[in-house]
């Protein structure tokens, strides 16, 4: 299983580093620059509020079918049909909670069009997440990795298309319906590939299953409303409360897509751990090594990776925008930190929901949301966007060292498993070697990005987080 999740993990991110990565910054950005920057800011907003009540969608299906189907793969067929019902009801009910929030945080007119244009996105987001969650549960971890990347490979063609050839038509509202195209056609290729293991496509109403399926989800959907809220509402409460809140917004997003541009990598490893966690617990295994290993490889790269971000915040934002400005480099500065935070989350999160345990956080959760929304209420009068990006980070690391303790103490694995000395070293170690390497005026910046990056993959060998043996082992080993 450890090196399964190792060889998947490696292809994960080649496929994101080259993909998303050109998605990001050659047509997101690009888009971003070349449109008002209120117009980006309040698409970013109401993608944040409908991300927030995305779970109405989900309602923790995705999770919930992963970990069911890593133990038992024969019940696809059996339950797929009622899970498709489910799909169509909770999307209703997606739509008209949509309608009614939008309305009653003001929104009128243009923007309630893009709003529901950014909704059905949304809405086909969860439908592929829950069908690339039948592969995943199926153990074809590889397929599934190929298709998280679909998506951005149909709108680098499209709307690197319009940039190139037609770039008076760019648009926010063209851009949003683009992207419900690609959802759209990246579902139907998931499902093409899962119909040969399904004997019914059609959506079966039976009331019963459907109570019982919701039943399995709820736990899940209740933590993945509050871990959205408490990463959202800033983006919101930037928009809605401060003057000139949409194009503060879109500084915010300008730091944010970084952040979402490093985050993918941990987020679609998580996908990787949830069944396979599933699966060893279901046998009964110990889940010492792939704990160890995960959260070793999470939370080292993520410091190697957002400790030089951080570092060169100021330079990175004046090369990728346009507009840039000192906040937006304070804005990233933060948020790139809470790149380590997540990546926490993500090995725990998976363990716990994988275990049966997640909804336990609820309580850690909520904690979250009044952890976020107090500070930003503090925090944005006198800090304004700066300010969200600084409670973010505080309230993600709170989560997430929370997380990690009542992981081991419920599920009674001794905290010596994960060496925490190390990554505790360096992250005191990295810093300091950012002072060191700025100290170098005769080599230009991103040379100092690159030594740095370097200088941290290195600490990672030397403080044996990761075994130089240990990866051509994992890399060929089959099980």
């Amino acid at each position: 299983m450890l090196s399964s999740f190792f060889r998947n993990a490696i292809f994960v991110l080649l496929l994101n580093l080259v993909v998303k990565g050109v998605y990001l910054f050659g047509i997101e950005r690009t888009v971003q620059n070349r449109l008002p920057e209120a117009d980006y800011g309040l698409y970013f907003s109401l993608l944040g509020l409908g991300m927030i009540l995305q779970v109405i969608a989900d309602f923790g299906l995705q999770l919930y079918n992963s970990r069911t189907l890593s133990g038992h793969r024969q019940l696809l067929a059996k339950y797929f049909p009622y899970f498709l019902a489910l799909k169509a009801i909770l999307g209703v009910a997606f739509f008209l909670v949509l309608l009614v929030t939008g309305f009653a945080l003001g929104y009128r007119g243009m923007e309630i069009g893009l709003l529901l244009l950014i909704g059905s996105g949304q809405l086909l987001n969860s439908l592929v997440l829950y069908l690339r969650s039948s592969l995943a549960g199926l153990g074809r971890y590889a397929l599934d990795s190929t298709f998280s990347i679909l998506d951005k490979v149909l709108m680098i063609a499209i709307v690197g298309g319009v940039l190139v050839f037609a770039p008076e038509h760019l648009s926010i509202t063209l851009f949003a319906g683009t992207q419900v195209l690609c959802w759209g056609l990246t579902a139907m290729g998931v499902g093409y590939f899962l119909r040969s293991k399904l004997s019914d496509l059609r959506p079966r109403f039976d009331r019963a299953t459907l109570a019982l399926l919701l039943r399995g989800g709820a736990p899940y959907a209740i933590a993945i409303l509050l871990q959205t809220a408490y990463s959202r509402t800033d983006a919101v409460m930037i928009e809605r409360l401060l003057p000139d809140g949409a194009y503060l917004a879109g500084h915010y997003a300008a730091g944010y897509r970084l952040l979402d541009a490093i985050n993918t990598v941990g987020w679609l490893m998580a996908g990787l751990l949830l069944p396979m966690y599933a699966r060893l617990h279901a046998r009964g295994e110990s889940l010492r090594d792939l704990l160890r290993f995960s959260v070793h490889v999470l939370v080292a790269g993520a410091l190697v990776v957002s400790v030089p971000v951080a570092a060169y915040a100021r330079p990175i934002v004046h090369l990728l925008y346009d507009f840039a400005e000192p906040r937006t480099a304070a804005i990233l500065f933060f948020l790139s930190l809470t790149f380590v935070a997540q990546c926490l989350n993500y090995a725990y999160g998976a363990l716990l929901g994988a275990t049966g345990f997640i909804g336990r956080m609820n309580y850690v959760f909520v904690a979250g949301i009044v952890l976020n929304v107090a500070g930003n209420l503090w925090a944005l009068p006198r800090y304004g966007a700066t300010g969200a990006a600084a409670v973010t980070l505080l309230t993600q690391s709170f989560v997430a060292a929370t997380q990690a303790v009542l992981a081991h103490r419920w599920l009674l694995i001794p905290g010596g498993t994960v060496r925490w000395l190390g990554l505790l070293m360096l992250a005191a170690l990295l810093p300091v070697a950012a002072v060191l390497v700025h100290s170098l005026p005769s080599l230009p910046w991103v040379g100092q990005f690159v030594l740095l990056l370097a200088t941290g993959a290195g600490l990672v060998l030397v403080l044996r987080l990761v075994g130089v043996r240990e990866l051509p082992d994992l890399l060929l080993r089959r099980e």
